[in-house]
């Protein structure tokens, strides 16, 4: 039995790209910098204290962390909010009580955010968006170190000055870098690894810890295809499988991007065992476990990509060359079979009642398996009518969405 095809799953691994109290700092952005509409409303929590000031900054901040984020004007509203308790906390001694790591960390990630509206100002020029960026994630930074300085064992303040390293290393470095860039200044493997000595676990918001790994899997996305973004594109657009063949681009070693390349795979090991400490420490029922469990799931057939490649490489090689040795092939099947198992576990994990789709990705997952499996056994036999079965159900579940995918795997 010849491998079977995928559909869906291909495509829908491929990635988004992305693009104190104390004095308030010199070069921290200026409210005319940071326009605000005059009245904003916040929902907050029905036991929440409305003449709390605290309060009311953090129902701002999660306004927007809870939005489609396609709009700054929040962001600036926080900004505003913490200038004011400043300028009051340098009168008030109470509410300078109450400028606690809260205060400090969200301040930081207005701050933060706000550089993704600034790199998208279509209104300015290139030199002005680079120089916005900068300043943005300089205070941002400045603003966490002030926290950090008051409350050094926070584990928020902690988490939010990871993130800032791990958004800024695309946003505001990789961004500006071409393929023939040098600079000897821009260690961005020391960057990263700033990032990862300060994050953490944080128990108490899981869901923002999960973001925070997550730009770290999309900075090493961005890393390992850096160069190669028109081939990537060529190939989602395309209808040819031969075509999603993605070109490998040399880049010099004095390049600051390739030293993050040699070491891909130390950080995405990192990554999945911070993402499998994050699935431990959340509850089954909380609504992000599916999305950390995907994740996962993804990482590891991410991980299984290249020792499936090379064992299918002999035992479907079409002009009968053997590309590798028998015993390296063997190697390879083993090591694809253990990751690709290890995805299907989380996968199942992350499956969803109402979400066909989830479901989709457990089939196309089986269908790896199978592809691996020793050809027409009982196993591949098994790994192929499970991934049929599944199929058929998320079709009808879906009226019809996955026909091309069902029948494309029928008909291999």
């Amino acid at each position: 039995m010849a491998k079977r095809p995928l559909g869906l799953g291909k495509q829908s691994r491929e990635k988004k790209r992305k693009v104190e109290s104390g004095e308030k700092k010199n070069n921290e952005p200026s409210r005319e910098s940071t326009p605000v509409r005059s009245q904003m409303s916040v929902e907050l929590d029905d036991d929440a204290d409305l003449d709390d000031e605290l309060t009311q900054l953090k129902g701002l901040w999660s306004k927007y962390f809870h939005s489609d984020r396609d709009d700054e004007y929040v962001l600036n509203g926080i900004v505003h909010e913490c200038d004011r308790l400043l300028r009051l906390s340098e009168e008030d001694s109470e509410i300078k009580k109450t400028l606690n790591d809260v205060f400090h960390g969200i301040y930081a990630l207005a701050l933060s955010e706000l550089t993704i509206f600034k790199a998208g100002d279509e209104e300015a020029t290139e030199e002005k968006r680079r120089k916005d960026v900068s300043s943005f994630f300089e205070s941002a930074i400045e603003r966490i170190e002030l926290g950090l300085s008051h409350f050094p064992e926070s584990q928020f303040l902690k988490l939010v000055l990871a993130k800032i390293i791990f958004q800024r290393i695309p946003l505001e470095y990789i961004s500006n870098l071409d393929l023939k860039s040098k600079d000897k200044e821009l260690d961005l493997v020391e960057q990263l690894e700033h990032g990862k000595k300060h994050f953490l676990i944080y128990e108490n918001d899981n869901e923002f810890t999960f973001e925070v790994l997550q730009m770290v899997n999309d900075l090493l996305d961005i890393v390992e295809n850096f160069g190669r973004e028109q081939s990537i594109q060529e190939g989602i657009d395309s209808d040819n499988e031969e075509e999603e063949e993605l070109v490998d681009i040399e880049l010099e070693p004095e390049h600051p991007v390739y030293p993050l390349q040699k070491s891909l795979e130390d950080n995405y090991e990192w990554l999945r065992n911070h993402f499998d400490k994050l699935l431990d420490s959340t509850n089954t029922d909380m609504k992000i476990y599916p999305s950390i469990a995907n994740t996962l799931g993804e990482l590891y057939l991410k991980k299984a990509e290249e020792p499936s490649k090379i064992f299918l490489s002999l035992q479907y090689d079409d002009d009968g060359s053997k590309k590798v040795s028998d015993k390296e092939a063997k190697n390879a099947q083993k090591t694809a079979l253990k990751h690709t198992k290890k995805a299907l576990e989380y996968l199942e994990k992350a499956k969803l009642e109402d979400d066909p789709d989830t479901w989709v990705q457990v089939a196309e997952a089986y269908i790896d398996l199978g592809n691996l499996l020793d050809n027409e056994t009982a196993e591949q036999e098994d790994a192929y009518k499970t991934a049929e079965e599944i199929l058929g159900k998320a079709n009808k579940a879906s009226h019809g969405k996955f026909q091309d995918v069902l029948d494309n795997f029928l008909q291999s």
